[in-house]
């Protein structure tokens, strides 16, 4: 596990099984461009992470 997955913000129940698909948090981030460490970066892929469940919730 990456030391930066220790960044990760609070997730939901859904939100974590959504990142520990890609490999954690760290991996998550990388694969949309993103660094964990910047504050601005983690703020996007949370939201990134946010539209994901909500358009999982929307297929369902």
């Amino acid at each position: 596990m990456p030391a930066t997955d220790a960044l990760q913000p609070p997730l939901t129940p859904a939100e974590r099984a959504i990142v520990k698909s890609y490999g954690g948090w760290t991996h998550f981030m990388q694969c949309f461009g993103l660094k964990p460490w910047e504050d601005d970066d983690a703020r996007e892929g949370k939201k990134i992470l946010e539209a994901f469940v909500r358009d999982g919730d929307d297929s369902e």
